[in-house]
């Protein structure tokens, strides 16, 4: 049974570099500006992530690091990604995206890219204000308890309506506010046509289209799909099934790995395995007195028998805690297993969304309950109505003894992922900042890292459509 192989001497000398770094900045923070930190420390709030693992697994030995730190870290962290990068993938992969007919192609692989990520990035959340039909979800039940509280009101009023209808005498769709928003790209910016404000292609693929099943059955191309992650994955399990109208219920996450695959099309199947670290059967090795932690759940998934059937990975991992060098040397042993092992599977990595800080504030506000009238506020009495932000969160200075992960963690790990998922020919979707820009629409009761049903998480059905439909370039 094979270990982990090391980084290589250029990895571990970067890495030295980044510790040398860190133990100078501890030094000078505890000389000049302790006082300071110990005022700022008081009122720093703990990450509401923080139940996504073990708290102190999540508290990671660290100094305190400013903001001008924090980017010379991203810097560092950037430079280390990509060097291992080029050294355990050798730049083959430039001009071919696996699991597609991609191959010897560098500027097409690179205008394909950009056109993803243009449509994740230059967008808006923007609201519909007339009738339009919310998807409609049909996996776990758990995901509803939004609805349900929205559903109070509805029967409180006693108009005789119900869940999804249009209300023609207030001209108001009856779903929840953090439905009635959808994600929608600049057109100026990624659709048709050239020019020095777009990006990705040129031609009529560059419009962003809104999926259904016979259209992502078309895309599928009879390839069956696996979702691996942790819990948030879990729901972009759920979210396919209810594009693709599968009604299959899991009944429970743990449980999905085990059960028959879930039949979305003909000849197409869909399948989860919970694995928090993506780690592959032999990534941890008892012979060298490794074991599994007992906080995350490491289901075996990479396995000939799985991916020789599943030729669509989806992939994440990221709210559980891991440092930098860990991360990293994980992510490159998993992909390296996939890239030399299976090269004819395709591989979509998406980012790890921020937990929202303030979702339980929300709820005690009754965010689920309100409904928008004309003037913008909420008619039921006692709420409050909550609307995606305009600008991203602001990333804060680390404090010792923190909780993890910070959105500056976040954010800096998603990069490192994007160089490697990007070096291994997979498919990166960058949608951190998309999603955190809406802290409405969350689970609550302590779980601000996912989101109700339905929800602003739909948007990853019209996304994984869009994405699917242009790698058949």
């Amino acid at each position: 049974m094979p270990a982990i192989p090391a980084l290589g001497r250029p990895l571990a000398l970067l890495i030295a570099c980044v510790i040398f770094f860190q133990l100078i900045l501890f030094f000078k923070s505890n000389l000049s500006s302790s006082s300071d930190y110990h005022e700022d420390s008081l009122d720093q709030p703990h990450s509401e992530s923080s139940r996504w693992d073990d708290p102190g697994r999540n508290r990671h030995p660290s100094v305190p690091l400013s903001l001008q730190d924090l980017l010379v870290l991203d810097e560092l962290a950037d430079t280390i990604a990509k060097t291992e990068s080029r050294r355990v993938f050798e730049n083959k992969e430039a001009g071919r995206i696996h699991g597609t007919r991609i191959k010897s192609n560098p500027e097409l692989v690179q205008k394909i890219r950009d056109q993803i990520r243009c449509w994740t990035t230059h967008g808006t959340w923007q609201r519909q204000n007339q009738e339009f039909s919310a998807l409609k979800h049909l996996g776990d039940s758990r995901f509803a308890k939004c609805d349900k509280n929205f559903m109070k009101v509805l029967d409180r009023d006693g108009n005789g309506h119900y869940l999804g209808e249009f209300d023609h005498a207030h001209n108001r769709l009856l779903v929840r506010e953090a439905v009635k928003y959808k994600w929608v790209p600049d057109e100026t910016i990624c659709g048709p046509g050239a020019g020095p404000d777009k990006m990705g292609l040129e031609d009529a693929k560059a419009e962003y289209q809104e999926h259904s099943k016979t259209k992502l059955c078309e895309v599928m191309g009879q390839r069956d799909i696996l979702v691996v992650g942790d819990l948030t994955q879990y729901q972009i399990h759920d979210v396919l099934l209810s594009a693709f109208q599968s009604t299959f219920v899991c009944y429970g996450e743990l449980g999905c790995l085990h059960h028959g695959a879930h039949g979305l099309c003909q000849n197409v199947a869909l399948k989860y395995a919970r694995n928090d670290l993506l780690s592959i059967p032999w990534a941890v090795n008892p012979e060298d007195e490794e074991y599994p932690s007992a906080s995350t759940v490491e289901q075996a998934w990479a396995t000939d028998d799985m991916l020789l059937k599943y030729k669509v990975l989806i992939l994440n991992r990221g709210l559980f805690w891991r440092s930098d060098e860990v991360f990293l040397s994980e992510l490159v042993f998993t992909m390296r297993h996939l890239w030399k092992y299976y090269p004819d599977t395709m591989i979509i990595y998406r980012a790890t969304h921020p937990a929202a800080t303030d979702c339980n504030q929300f709820k005690s506000q009754g965010e689920d309950e309100a409904i928008a009238g004309k003037s913008g506020e909420s008619i039921v009495e006692g709420t409050t109505l909550q609307t995606p932000l305009k600008s991203q969160p602001k990333r804060k200075q680390h404090h010792q003894g923190e909780y993890r992960p910070t959105l500056a963690d976040i954010q800096r790990q998603n990069r490192i992922a994007k160089r490697v998922i990007e070096a291994a020919g997979g498919i990166y979707l960058d949608t951190e900042a998309m999603f955190a820009l809406r802290p409405d629409g969350r689970m609550g009761d302590g779980d601000c890292a996912r989101f109700c049903a339905p929800g602003p998480l739909d948007a990853y059905a019209d996304l994984l459509y869009n994405t699917l439909r242009i790698l058949q370039a």
